[in-house]
């Protein structure tokens, strides 16, 4: 890649993120994160990204002008909770509760609740901006930074669930057409609504790596993005709430359902506004540890052996005393427009839901390809999955998160099948991964599954045609 700070920036792709010096690496986050406008010659860029952090300062002084004292006490309490617990065993932000940082953090991401109240905060957002402040260093340029990525991630956070469930149904088709005797797999368990992939579609896999290899992977996925840059500049606000709205809508936009469901408690409850008729019956319950895995009594006999779980149950302990990472779970299933699998078995928490095989009968791996449970016929699709669809469409116009997904999803196939998880004892396996993924198996395997998918015919449209002749694989890192 070629960088001159003093002029403009070629066209090109980054073929070693690491060899930017930590300057260069914040130029390089801003025309990824799509802050620049286009033909901005170095000074130009100076300018303009002082002119902007003038204008945040500005808007951090208007938190009062903007919210009711009750109001801003509620964000606050909510952006802090998180804040607290977000990554603080990297260097940048460990120490005191009131280091610097963390209070950068905090105020950044209450002035985009406060100047964004169609969205508001909603947990998990601290995630999304903690690594670009750990990189640009300066609040006010991080908050810009921010704002450029939500223009593109704020959907995710929608309380309807529309585009969440949308990426659900692509990984889901993905996964079909890449391995259909793993998704029969986990269809025969219950597991193909791949819930247990939520934290990766919302966060784009930020928290499934270790610090410095999530800014390798971010910054790998961005690249992999067309350009989008202001027409003229990134905005740093939102449009109001309609006047229909208001303070309620303000905190249905900020509560996210409850982080832990109790085993048979109504979901609608949780998830809706309440009070509105009887709502829809209960549903089974479902591991809904979508973050860090609090482990308990059930959590035992989970996959592997006996010393691979003690290790797990040990390092969990350490990580838990070390950093209380907040939880995230999807909104209730209604939210998303997803279905509950017809082929789900009825999970009970006070039994085991493992399917072990009876002695005699065949390797379970081979059972679980060919449908799963023992004794029951292995489920048929006869049409096969639909077809994919084309790059600008796919994954709501980021494919390439999917196939990271996919990747992670791969990596642990063999000895998911093998272990017969179940959806919860998947849930709570990738939980205890937080932060232990390995980033040069899933990013090699990644780019490989993506390069066929843009040199393949499973798609097929004009626009895809385009898309492709314009798209290019990740570049290598």
């Amino acid at each position: 890649a070629h960088l001159a700070l003093t002029g403009q920036i070629q066209e090109c792709q980054i073929s070693d993120p690491q060899q930017f010096t930590p300057q260069e690496k914040k130029v390089v986050w801003r025309y990824l994160l799509n802050v620049y406008p286009d033909g901005l010659t170095g000074q130009e860029r100076m300018d303009y990204i002082k002119r902007k952090t003038r204008e945040y300062e500005r808007l951090k002084g208007e938190w009062a002008e903007r919210a009711s004292p009750d109001d801003l006490e509620f964000v606050g309490g909510m952006v802090l909770k998180d804040v607290l617990r977000t990554d603080r065993t990297h260097p940048y932000y460990a120490g005191s509760e009131d280091s610097p940082h963390l209070m950068a953090l905090h105020d950044l991401l209450i002035t985009y609740a406060l100047t964004h109240p169609g969205v508001s905060y909603c947990q998990g957002m601290s995630d999304i901006a903690s690594p670009i402040l750990a990189v640009m260093d300066h609040e006010g340029q991080a908050y810009i930074c921010f704002c450029g990525i939500m223009k593109r991630l704020a959907t995710n956070f929608q309380m309807d669930g529309e585009v969440m469930a949308v990426k659900f149904q692509h990984l889901k088709v993905l996964l079909q057409r890449t391995d259909p005797e793993f998704y029969a797999y986990l269809l025969a368990r219950g597991a193909d609504d791949l819930f247990f992939c939520y934290r990766w579609l919302l966060l784009e896999l930020k928290r499934e790596f270790a610090f410095e290899d999530a800014l390798r992977l971010l910054e790998v996925a961005w690249s992999s993005l067309p350009p989008d840059p202001p027409e003229t500049e990134v905005e740093l606000t939102g449009p109001p709430l309609p006047p229909t709205e208001g303070r309620a809508s303000r905190h249905r936009h900020m509560v996210r359902p409850a982080r832990e469901l109790a085993a048979g408690e109504d979901v609608a409850s949780r998830c809706g506004d309440g009070g509105e008729g009887a709502g829809p019956p209960r549903l089974p319950a479902k591991q809904s540890s979508f973050g860090d895995f609090q482990s308990g009594p059930e959590a035992s006999g989970v996959g592997g052996d006996g010393e691979e779980e003690e290790e797990d149950r040990g390092r969990e302990e350490e990580r838990g005393r070390e950093e209380e990472q907040p939880l995230l779970q999807p909104p209730c299933l209604q939210s998303l427009g997803v279905k509950k699998s017809a082929s789900a078995p009825a999970l009970n928490p006070s039994v085991d839901g493992r399917c072990s095989p009876p002695d005699g009968e065949p390797d379970p791996t081979t059972t679980a390809a060919l449908g799963g449970v023992p004794g029951e016929a292995a489920p048929s699709n006869k049409q096969g999955p639909p077809a994919l669809p084309p790059p600008q469409e796919f994954g709501r116009g980021n494919p390439f998160v999917l196939f990271l997904c996919l990747a992670v999803l791969l990596e642990h196939r063999e000895h998911i099948v093998r272990s017969q998880m179940d959806y919860n004892e998947l849930a709570m396996h990738f939980d205890r991964l937080v932060r232990r993924q390995n980033l040069n198996r899933v990013l090699h395997r990644a780019k490989a599954l993506f390069a066929d998918y843009l040199q393949s015919e499973v798609w097929d449209s004009e626009d895809g045609d385009e898309a492709a002749a314009g798209t290019e694989s990740p570049a290598s890192s």
